[in-house]
């Protein structure tokens, strides 16, 4: 597939939004949700569209690419991390991360459920567990069928126990995000030729009202359901909520590509996307530290402005790291070769 720049702002303004919702001070549960959900789960929308069936000879090539392409960053990335952690990073943390015992990230590392170090690879487990699981509905069903599968797999949920195997390599978040997966894979012809997305643009006014619409209808879901409906049922229905966000997201990110105003930015974090979500919690450590150390302990507990601003910084600061690794050490993030 010829790359799509606009896919490297999508996966900008996604990690942006990660940053920003692991960077304090935490606001109320549901904007939280709100602001969890336009992260993190954005990226399986765009790991959705890039996937193509049909570049896929078997089975066991495509199980052989995914573990190069995402278990291979996540052991390279949590060796490295692990021993800083024994290092440094226990007394860095304090008396509660002092008492957690040696081998409980390791074996969080071998479930898929990594917590203690490097927790935000949460993500990676998830969607190497989600793309195994799409693989043969997408090699065996056709059309529509692969995202009604998808949802009907997401709202199992309700009713599915909540086990600690769901939770091995994150099954659950797996199972409940693939909808959003399936709607950036969904094709626009049987044969899987072009994408449903690629009609999420600022194309016309009747086009460009719905996409306003349906984010406003989703969006609303995500900050008022938290409120008045059962955390439980509003965290099985948010993925659907944020498909509704999907087209306007897309369209803003295809105007940012249009008019090239951060080209470079973009394709970095995009090309650097797991060396973000390595570094950035220990970055906004370092920074949370340092500002409260500098302005006083309580700072962090209301500045709205100051929690974006070291979004920012981070975003910066993880830069260099990202071109170095990609450039010199690509073999960290399974790759054979620099891409920037």
């Amino acid at each position: 597939m010829k790359r799509q720049a606009w896919i490297d702002y999508i996966k900008l303004l996604a990690m942006f939004l990660v940053v920003v919702y692991h960077t304090p001070p935490r606001f109320d549960t549901a904007h939280e949700v709100a602001l969890f959900n336009m992260g993190a789960p954005v990226f399986f929308f765009a790991a959705g569209y890039l996937f193509n069936i049909a570049k896929q000879q078997s089975f066991v090539s495509f199980l052989l690419r995914r573990v190069r392409q995402i278990l291979v960053p996540y052991a390279t990335f949590f060796v490295i991390f692990y021993a800083l952690w024994l290092l440094v990073g226990r007394r860095m943390a304090g008396p509660e991360e002092e008492s957690i015992g040696t081998l409980v990230p390791l074996w969080q590392f071998l479930k898929g459920t990594p917590d203690v170090v490097l927790g935000p690879f949460w993500f990676l487990a998830a969607l190497f567990t989600m793309q195994l699981i799409y693989y043969p509905i997408k090699r065996y069903l056709k059309g529509y069928w692969p995202l009604v599968v998808s949802v009907l797999l997401s709202l199992s949920l309700f009713v599915l126990p909540n086990t600690p195997w769901m939770q091995l390599w994150n099954l659950d978040k797996a199972l409940l995000y693939m909808p959003i997966y399936a709607v950036g894979n969904l094709g626009l012809q049987a044969g899987g030729e072009g994408r449903l997305a690629d009609r999420f643009s600022f194309s016309s006014v009747s086009s460009s009202t719905l996409w306003f619409v349906m984010a406003a209808l989703g969006l609303g879901f995500l900050i008022v359901a938290p409120l008045s409906i059962a955390r439980s049922t509003a965290y099985v229905l948010a993925p659907i909520a944020v498909v509704l966000v999907l087209p306007l997201y897309t369209a803003v990110c295809k105007w940012m590509d249009s008019h090239h105003l951060m080209d470079r930015l973009a394709l970095t974090v995009a090309v650097g996307s797991i060396t973000y979500l390595g570094l950035q919690n220990y970055l906004i450590g370092v920074i949370k530290i340092v500002v409260k150390r500098m302005l006083g302990p309580d700072v962090l507990d209301e500045s709205i402005l100051l929690k974006v601003l070291i979004a920012v910084a981070v975003m910066i600061l993880v830069y260099p790291f990202a071109v170095l690794i990609d450039r010199h050490l690509p073999w960290l993030l399974g790759k054979k070769l620099s891409t920037l």
